[in-house]
């Protein structure tokens, strides 16, 4: 669009392309247009047209627009063309129209994606050697004894997780081959066939990564208290475990360094999304670990809605320092 086209656009809803921050669209207000230099519109965005690319993003945990409703700009007129259809609605209706569309083509390009992956095992199964699709899909530990208490170890990060009521799914080797198994006790583990198979030290089981989704893992990790005390803040504010959309578990992190630790303390994060309402949950915790008697519990869960409604439900096996 040049600037005498511009000129005849005053007044009239254009597209500005910021390239992988997104496309918007804006009412053209007035055109700059000094002698022998660019011409540059005066914009007022109304809303978006293409969400900012998420290609290369670390993290997902939001969508930066590069401006809000009615923010007036000036923008170089390279930046500018016509509108192909009418522009009606809010901003906030034509962001959903663009994050509709980018979930489009995310779906289309999974679809095609998941075909490719067919296809390569497919050819791998000709081959024989399907299995080293799944090799990267676990971490291997050995079980390793610390007084009474029986772990396992992963020698590469120097990280052990006791094994006393450990909550995952396990993979042993029984006849060479890699069988689905659940601690019991001691060295013993349990295959889903009900054979139970003695293993020693030193030996290798091995975690698939699917179970170490953090939310999952702390429901795994709490008591069955800490647990129904988790479930009762839920329920009073009408949320399900369905709903949560983030949690920072660091009590995991201070279970793997247990080798070394007989007591710890701290927080968790958690946050719920219903269409609604947001739910923060500030999970305090304290750990005593003992070898000859039962761990000291203390779990705390303080719940607040963006509606400010607070619910505070508490576990502990005995009176906390807190």
């Amino acid at each position: 669009m040049n600037r005498q086209e511009a000129k005849a656009m005053i007044g009239k809803y254009i597209a500005v392309n910021e390239g992988n921050k997104g496309t918007y669209v804006g009412q053209l207000l007035d055109v700059m247009t000094p002698p022998q230099s660019t011409w540059e519109g005066i914009v007022r965005i109304a809303g978006v047209l293409t969400i900012p690319s998420l290609d290369g993003s670390d993290t997902l945990d939001t969508i930066n627009l590069l401006f809000d409703e009615n923010e007036k700009i000036k923008v170089s007129g390279r930046k500018l063309t016509p509108l192909d259809k009418p522009f009606n609605g809010s901003f906030n209706e034509s962001f959903a129209i663009a994050l509709k569309e980018a979930w489009d083509i995310a779906q289309d390009q999974n679809s095609h994606y998941e075909k490719r992956m067919s296809f390569l095992q497919q050819e791998l199964r000709k081959l024989n050697a399907e299995h080293l699709i799944y090799e990267n899909a676990f971490v291997y530990y050995q079980l390793v004894k610390k007084g009474r208490k029986l772990y396992i170890y992963d020698e590469k990060k120097r990280e052990s997780l006791s094994l006393e009521g450990c909550p995952f799914e396990f993979e042993i080797k029984v006849n060479n081959e890699w069988e689905t198994a659940y601690y019991k006790k001691g060295y013993t583990f349990e295959t889903i066939s009900h054979d139970k198979i003695e293993l020693k030290h030193g030996s290798t089981v091995r975690l698939n990564k699917a179970q170490f989704d953090p939310y999952k893992i702390l429901l795994n990790e709490l008591d069955e208290p800490s647990l129904n005390a988790l479930e009762r803040g839920l329920e009073k504010l009408g949320i399900e475990h369905e709903n949560s959309v983030y949690c920072h578990n660091s009590l995991l992190i201070h279970l793997l360094s247990s080798f070394n630790q007989s007591f710890f303390s701290g927080v968790n994060f958690i946050s719920y999304a219903t269409e609604t309402n947001q739910y923060v949950v500030q999970h305090h915790y304290e750990r005593t670990m003992r070898d000859d008697e039962a761990d000291i519990t203390f779990d705390r869960f303080e719940f607040t809605s963006d509606k400010g409604e607070r619910v505070l439900t508490t576990y502990a096996t005995q009176l906390s320092n807190d």
